[in-house]
C-alpha cells in the first residue's frame, strides 16, 4: 500500500470514528432553528415593553448579551461555596449529600473573578433537563416565549372578563417569566452525548410537607437578587412553581431564603421577606389580616403562566418515541447515542419542536410525520 493510500485509509477510519457534533454545536443548531429565532424575536419584543429602566436593562443583558456576567457567582471562591452549602443544609433548605457543589455551582468561564460568564449562550440552552420539555438546543427561548405570551394572555383575560385592575403590574407580569427559567442556561449544560446533567433540588421541607423545587428556580431568584432587581419582581418571580396560599406563605419563604443565602443578601433588608407577627418570616404585605399585597395579582398570573410544561412534557415523550420509531427509515442508528441525539433528535426537534411532531402524528399518523422528516432531510437538517 502506498503512503498516499495509507493516509487515505487512516483518514477514512478517523472520519468514521470522529465524534458527532458536541455541545459547542448546540449554538449552531439553535441558530438554524426557525422556532428559536422566532422565540428570540418575541422575547426582544417583550423586553421592549418593560418601562422600569432597571428591570429592562438587566433583563435585556441577561437574555441577549453573550458576555453577560453571572452576578451571584461574582468573586465566589471555593470556601464561599462551602459556606453557602453548609448554611443551606443547616437551615433545612437543602438535603445534605453529594452533588450540591456541582449542582449549584457548575464551572463557568471566568470562575472566581468579578465577571464569570454563562457556560453556553442563553439562545442555545434547553428548556428542560434530559427527557423533559423543550430538551433540545434553543428550547429555552421557545419555552420562555410561550410562558411570557401566556402571562400576557392571562392578564388580558382578567382585565377584560373579570375587570381586574392591574395598573402598575405590567412590568412584573412581563419580566417574571423571562427571569424564572434563566438559570437553566447556567445549569443544563450539554454533554458530548447530547444528554444533560441531573438537577438538584432546594427548598427543604416545612409544615405542609416537601418544599423542594428545581435548583433553576432558586438560582434564577438568586441572580435577580444579586442584580438588585426590585423586590416586587423577585417576589412575583418566586411565585412560578406555586403561588402562596392565603395564610401559608412558607413555601415561597423557603425559596426566597435559599436564594438570598446564595446571593449573599439580607432578604428582609432588601424587602423580599418581612418579620411575621407570630415570629419567623413571611411575605411583605401578608403581615396583617385583611390586606392584599400590591404584587398579589401579578404573582397569581405568573403562577398560572408557568404551565407550558403540562402540554410540553407529554409532547416530548411522544416525540421521542415517534422519532425513534422512524429512525430506521432514514438510516439513523439509535444504537449510537451521540450521533442519534445530535445528528437526528436535536436537529429535528430544534426545527419542528416536540409539540409539532406530536400533532403531526395525531392528525396524519406516521405518514404525515415521515413526510415532514423527509422534507427536513432534503433541506440537510439531518
Amino acid at each position: 500500500m502506498t503512503t498516499l493510500l495509507r493516509l487515505a485509509s487512516a483518514l477514512a477510519v478517523l472520519l468514521l470514528l470522529a465524534r458527532p457534533a458536541l455541545a459547542a454545536d448546540a449554538a449552531t443548531l439553535a441558530g438554524a432553528s426557525p422556532l428559536t429565532r422566532d422565540a428570540l424575536a418575541r422575547l426582544r419584543a417583550d423586553v421592549s415593553t418593560i418601562h422600569d429602566p432597571v428591570i429592562k436593562a438587566a433583563t435585556e443583558d441577561a437574555l441577549f448579551n453573550p458576555a453577560t456576567c453571572v452576578a451571584h457567582r461574582a468573586n465566589l471562591g471555593q470556601a464561599d461555596k462551602r459556606d453557602i452549602i453548609n448554611r443551606l443544609v443547616a437551615e433545612g433548605l437543602a438535603d445534605p449529600g453529594d452533588g450540591l457543589v456541582d449542582g449549584l455551582f457548575p464551572a463557568l468561564p471566568g470562575e472566581g473573578g468579578p465577571c464569570p460568564h454563562l457556560p453556553q449562550p442563553f439562545a442555545a440552552a434547553p428548556g428542560g433537563n434530559a427527557g423533559s420539555h423543550h430538551s433540545w438546543p434553543g428550547g429555552l427561548p421557545v419555552h420562555e416565549a410561550f410562558n411570557a405570551q401566556s402571562a400576557k394572555d392571562f392578564a388580558a383575560a382578567y382585565r377584560a372578563i373579570d375587570g381586574v385592575v392591574l395598573d402598575g403590574q405590567d412590568d412584573l407580569i412581563a419580566a417574571a417569566p423571562l427571569w424564572h427559567d434563566w438559570a437553566k442556561a447556567l445549569l443544563f449544560i450539554w454533554r458530548p452525548d447530547g444528554g444533560l446533567p441531573p438537577e438538584v433540588s432546594l427548598g427543604g421541607h416545612g409544615p405542609d410537607g416537601d418544599y423542594r423545587t428545581g435548583a433553576h428556580h432558586i438560582l434564577g431568584l438568586a441572580e435577580a437578587m444579586a442584580r438588585r432587581m426590585p423586590a416586587d419582581l423577585i417576589i412575583v418571580q418566586a411565585c412560578a412553581h406555586q403561588a402562596p396560599e392565603r395564610g401559608k406563605p412558607d413555601r415561597l419563604v423557603h425559596w426566597l431564603r435559599a436564594a438570598a443565602i446564595i446571593a449573599r443578601v439580607d432578604p428582609v433588608a432588601a424587602g423580599y421577606l418581612a418579620p411575621a407577627q407570630a415570629g419567623g418570616l413571611t411575605l411583605p404585605g401578608m403581615t396583617e389580616t385583611g390586606t392584599v399585597p400590591r404584587w398579589w395579582s401579578a404573582c397569581l398570573i405568573h403562577a398560572q403562566s408557568d404551565h407550558n410544561w403540562v402540554y410540553a412534557e407529554p409532547a416530548v415523550e411522544d416525540a421521542d418515541a415517534l422519532l425513534r420509531q422512524l429512525a430506521p427509515r432514514f438510516g439513523v442508528d439509535a444504537g449510537d447515542p451521540a450521533r442519534y441525539t445530535w445528528g437526528y433528535r436535536h436537529a429535528v426537534l430544534s426545527h419542528l419542536g416536540a409539540a409539532r411532531v406530536q400533532s403531526l402524528a395525531a392528525q396524519g399518523g406516521l405518514d404525515a410525520l415521515t413526510q415532514a422528516l423527509t422534507q427536513l432531510r432534503a433541506q440537510g437538517v439531518f
